[in-house]
């Protein structure tokens, strides 16, 4: 809760409006399983960290293009939704990963009193699975199960549909 407030707040400020939020579920699921728990018809934009410190891993934020042009606009002032995403757009949806990222992961780090770090995000617009499959196979070695947090925000009434996935040795 700490975590995903703190997040929320950093969501709020960057992109200057009131965010909403339902109280964060939490559940450890099988590794196996996680393709099936975020599929999506259509590509969606993954937002990709890797954990370093005491735990090696990587936190993956997952949006859909319709979530990721709105927050883009919300931004900028200006996404046309028709076409992909430019080198600004990225740019800003890499920060939005790592502000989120890295509140949500320095609340986790106090709380645990372990010491996580962040690399640089990277992004990818693809298919979920397809972004799934790509963090498993990076981690299946040292992955029994996958930390998966599922919170509603909303701005403006608008849904933001996404999801975060922290997979960590």
């Amino acid at each position: 809760n700490i975590g995903i407030g703190h997040a929320t707040t950093s969501l709020s400020q960057m992109v200057n409006k009131k965010v909403g939020i339902s109280l964060p579920e939490l559940k450890l699921i099988p590794l196996i399983k996680v393709t099936q728990l975020v599929k999506n018809e259509d590509p969606v934009v993954g937002i990709i960290l890797e954990l370093k410190g005491d735990t090696k891993g990587f936190m993956l934020l997952l949006l859909s293009k319709k979530t990721a042009k709105f927050l883009i606009r919300l931004v900028i002032g200006e996404s046309d939704e028709t076409k992909g995403f430019d080198e600004m757009e990225t740019s800003v949806l890499k920060e939005l990963g790592n502000i989120m990222g890295g509140t949500y992961i320095t609340s986790l780090s106090n709380f645990l009193s372990i010491s996580i770090g962040l690399s640089t995000p990277s992004d990818i617009y693809d298919m979920s699975d397809a972004i799934i499959n790509q963090v498993v196979c990076l981690m299946s070695p040292d992955v029994e199960d996958v930390l998966f947090l599922n919170t509603e925000f909303n701005i403006n009434s608008e849904q933001i549909d996404g999801k975060i996935l922290i997979f960590t040795d």
